[in-house]
């Protein structure tokens, strides 16, 4: 299925939805838009990762504290009484079959908690913005290169053992082996000096102290051969498609936990990134991957595990959607062409992609490139901060020809950026029609 409407009222930057609103008739294309800094394209990036994560909530609370006005977590609008209609609603289509994702504070919406369809639809699609990116390398120097946390909170939430996300075995496993009764009746630990008792039933408790230990080894072995996979991706993605001269290594760290009868200490492992070839040099010894590469390498790398990640996890769902918001800020001109041409030639095959920037030249290459690969399935446009009538609002362009765009933003009272596309039409009529000498 494919997103065809987006609903979001209420929420953020966003008011009202207004029925002339663009995003209400995506009709199941891609997206590029533009949109100046404050123009509340970020709203959308938000909007539609707050929808499908709810899904994955332990709580209705969790949810409701973004759609209640007073909440110290509260995404409703500012300018909101409190007593809107605060909501978010994705309506998806194939053929003549349709279906409703909605989240709002209200009883009937939170029913989006739990649900199986949503959850798939949420694994299965990504959301990839510049702090996402950014914590990636976002260390002091001092700290060690561990990306256990930037996987924990941005990776593996969204990746599978078997039909189950991957950190529900973790969180089990984080929490011990299953407590057994001691010959005093209490609840208690397995340990492995259960093991040398001549007793039956502690010799039946060591078997759950010795399960637990093949569980966690499992689960283990699970994230070092899915680091491998990402590692052998993502090298062949900064070499062979960045045209960058070094490798990364992701390796797989973990500190024995510690078990008593009355007590159980776990400890998080670590996933550590090392440069194991620079410039052709084996073993360069760069011990501070995070302060030693720029910005820009760091990118590379993020973009890499991120696609390579994508490339494993192709999960079948309701929705496949791959949001990203400035992400490609970092980057040199020739790696964004990297990645649009990523994007354009691959990923637009097994999802519906939404690109927003607020680079001018970014979007006119991106549009430039769709259109020399004649992918005519694309919707395009700008937004800008629309004050009139004294409450800051998102005022969508479509993007159609310049006179049609000139026409909207005249009637938007957007008196100046109506006479500059004017200008530009006048520019591209005369480039048209007149010879050089003329147009000199």
């Amino acid at each position: 299925m494919k997103l065809h409407e987006l609903h979001i009222s209420d929420f953020k930057f966003f008011q009202d939805v207004e029925s002339d609103n663009p995003l209400l008739r995506i009709n199941g294309n891609h997206l590029l838009i533009y949109g100046e800094n404050g123009s509340g394209k970020s709203t959308i990036y938000w909007a539609l990762y707050t929808l499908l994560e709810s899904s994955l909530k332990k709580s209705d609370d969790d949810i409701r504290k973004y759609f209640k006005k007073t909440g110290d977590e509260s995404l409703v609008n500012i300018f909101s009484s409190g007593r809107n209609d605060t909501h978010i609603k994705a309506v998806l289509k194939d053929g003549a079959n349709t279906k409703t994702y909605r989240v709002s504070r209200k009883s009937r919406d939170l029913s989006i908690r739990g649900s199986a369809d949503v959850q798939e639809s949420n694994m299965a699609s990504d959301f990839i913005n510049y702090r996402v990116l950014f914590q990636l390398h976002n260390l002091k120097h001092s700290k060690k290169n561990d990306l256990w946390l930037w996987f924990a909170e941005e990776v593996l939430p969204y990746v599978k053992i078997g039909n189950d996300p991957c950190l529900n075995l973790y969180e089990k496993l984080k929490a011990g082996p299953e407590k057994v009764k001691n010959i005093n009746g209490e609840d208690v630990f397995p340990t492995a000096a259960l093991s040398k008792s001549k007793i039956e039933q502690e010799a039946k408790d060591y078997q759950k102290y010795k399960d637990y230990k093949k569980e966690l080894k499992k689960w283990n072995d699970w994230l070092i051969t899915f680091l491998n996979d990402i590692t052998i991706k993502a090298n062949d993605l900064i070499q062979n498609e960045f045209k960058y001269k070094f490798k990364i290594k992701l390796d797989f760290n973990q500190k024995a936990f510690v078990i008593s009868e009355t007590e159980f200490k776990f400890y998080e492992p670590e996933i550590i990134i090392s440069i194991p070839e620079f410039q052709g040099i084996t073993n360069p010894h760069i011990k501070k991957p995070h302060t030693f590469l720029n910005e820009a390498k760091w990118s590379a790398i993020g973009l890499s595990i991120r696609f390579a990640i994508l490339d494993i996890k192709l999960y079948s769902a309701e929705l496949k959607t791959l949001v990203i918001d400035d992400m490609l800020l970092s980057l040199d001109m020739s790696n964004r062409d990297v990645v649009l041409d990523l994007l354009f030639s691959k990923y637009s095959n097994d999802y519906q992609l939404l690109l927003m920037t607020h680079d001018r030249f970014l979007f006119e290459l991106a549009q430039y490139k769709i259109s020399a690969l004649r992918q005519t399935n694309w919707m395009y446009l700008e937004m800008f901060e629309n004050e009139n009538g004294g409450q800051p609002k998102p005022l969508f362009i479509e993007r159609t020809n310049q006179i049609q765009k000139a026409w909207a933003l005249f009637h938007a009272k957007e008196l100046d950026l109506s006479a500059n596309t004017l200008r530009k039409a006048t520019e591209k009529l005369c480039k048209t029609y007149l010879t050089k000498q003329e147009r000199l």
